[in-house]
């Protein structure tokens, strides 16, 4: 079973050495010698057949070669002919080629690169939502959260987290800085180790009324 295709240049070159072989031999056949004699004869005329198609490979090498110096010279003359409109047109590609790289970048960072967590695949979002559009506040009371960790039977574990900004005043200027409440559970769901200290123990998850 053949994973790969050939690439078209390499079946136009295999074609031309078929082309140019049977012609050969004809000529051969048609000078009085036999089918064999004359393949033989063609072979040793032509020479290695690899050898031909990289001599043929040079040819198309060096053509494609100057098309490209040739389109070069062409766009170098339309840009000093008309250099406003060669400077417009190059702002254009420039900023679409932006555009799109940092659209893909976007899209790379938040739906096809995996969270840097083990088998992050496996996180999910969960949220409360109000049906009737009374409540705007999508906050989940801990009594809450723990109820629905306690009737879960779906998941491994449900925790949570709330970001709250706060003033660092202990030196010469204060600084904000964001800390993070979390519930119990919380390095367990992302399946992380802290890099200093400890995990919270069972006797520490508790909620304080």
């Amino acid at each position: 079973m053949r994973f790969f295709k050939r690439r078209p240049a390499e079946t136009q070159l295999d074609s031309e050495l078929r082309y140019h072989i049977e012609r050969l031999i004809e000529e051969k056949v048609a000078a009085g010698l036999t089918r064999d004699q004359a393949h033989r004869e063609a072979m040793l005329d032509f020479g290695g057949r690899e050898q031909i198609k990289e001599d043929l490979r040079d040819v198309h090498r060096f053509a494609t070669l100057e098309n490209t110096i040739a389109n070069l010279r062409s766009g170098i003359r339309l840009i000093r002919k008309s250099p406003s409109f060669s400077a417009a047109v190059i702002l254009t590609l420039a900023l679409g080629i932006g555009a799109n790289t940092a659209v893909f970048s976007a899209i790379d960072a938040i739906l096809l690169r995996p969270l840097p967590f083990p088998e992050s695949d496996e996180l999910i979002l969960v949220r409360q939502h109000d049906l009737q559009g009374r409540v705007s506040n999508i906050f989940v009371a801990p009594p809450r959260l723990e109820d629905w960790n306690r009737l879960n039977t779906t998941f491994q574990a449900i925790s949570g987290w709330y970001l709250n900004d706060g003033s660092e005043t202990s030196g010469a200027l204060p600084e904000k800085i964001t800390t993070a409440l979390v519930a119990p559970r919380f390095l367990q769901v992302w399946g992380v180790s802290p890099v200093l200290g400890r995990d919270f123990t069972r006797e520490e998850e508790h909620w304080r009324t």
